[in-house]
């Protein structure tokens, strides 16, 4: 008969539990984070049309853009882009499907600048004082933004947040709650084994023990096998699609691996714990 070792349970079916529960976590922190930083870029991001006047020559509209660009609230990595009145006629036609500018016999609309200012579209007063203070520039008719355009990206900033703040509460439970049953499950094998043990006079921690010695290396190892599928799995999806790396960056795989490991420790080392201690509170009549 093959001796039991102290802590030992079924290793490679709570191996793969605790590393596919913990893979689940980490992609999905992932989504959060790329889901966060998009949500950032969005609502910074807002486009203001800085509409010249017919009189502004090529001279002032590059004393207009010097202005523009040394605004505290205008980005060195988005620099103002010129529209012309001809482009702006071809984009409008191009959408309406009417050739305006033949019924009228000219061509009313004006140059213009697009022009993405760095404010939160949360702080109305802050875009108010931005569109004040370019309007105040000589040579500019007026700057006009779509409000309407904001608030349906508040709406959906809200409605986005919710739904990825309702899904990591049920993904981080799921998770939990399949590791922690995967160790249940586990122990119940040692179960008299643990008994055994308290009947001779071991206490309570020296039980304990290496079954948390053992759980704790379960949990780094279930959480280094995750982050290398994790690792695996980001390398490829910047190989295909670059423009990841403007939502998810290297800091961030790096911060979710060692989160997975972290947490993987600590799930597994908590559910040996009170896994444990329950069978130790239990009749002996309940065991069977």
């Amino acid at each position: 008969m093959k001796k039991k070792i102290v802590g030992s349970y079924p290793y490679t079916n709570v191996l793969f539990s605790i590393s596919a529960a913990l893979f689940m976590i980490a992609l999905f922190a992932l989504f959060a984070l790329g889901t966060s930083r998009l949500a950032k870029r969005v609502a910074s991001g807002i486009e203001m049309q800085v509409v010249l006047e017919n009189k502004v020559g090529p001279t002032s509209r590059e004393a207009i853009v010097d202005q523009i660009v040394s605004m505290d609230f205008i980005s060195e990595n988005d620099p103002p882009q010129f529209i012309s009145k001809e482009e702006a006629a071809e984009i409008m036609i191009e959408s309406t499907g009417e050739d305006f500018v033949r019924f009228l016999g000219d061509n009313p609309l004006r140059d213009a600048y697009a022009v993405r200012v760095g404010i939160d579209i949360q702080d109305d007063e802050a875009l108010e004082i931005a569109k004040k203070q370019l309007q105040e520039i000589e040579g500019v008719y007026e700057v006009v933004y779509t409000s309407s355009v904001i608030r349906n990206v508040r709406t959906n900033m809200r409605a986005i947040g919710s739904v990825v703040v309702v899904l990591s509460l049920i993904f981080f439970a799921t998770a939990i709650i399949l590791i922690n049953n995967s160790i249940r499950l586990a122990l119940f094998s040692q179960r008299f084994l643990i008994r055994s043990m308290q009947l001779v006079g071991a206490t309570q921690m020296f039980i304990k023990k290496p079954f948390l010695i053992r759980g704790a290396i379960q949990g780094a190892v279930g959480g280094t096998i995750s982050s290398i599928f994790i690792a695996v799995v980001s390398a490829s999806a910047f190989s295909s699609l670059p423009q990841f790396t403007y939502l998810i960056s290297s800091g961030d795989i790096w911060f979710v691996c060692l989160l997975s490991i972290i947490l993987g420790t600590l799930v597994v080392v908590s559910s040996v714990y009170f896994s444990i201690s329950k069978y130790l509170k239990m009749k002996l009549d309940d065991l069977y």
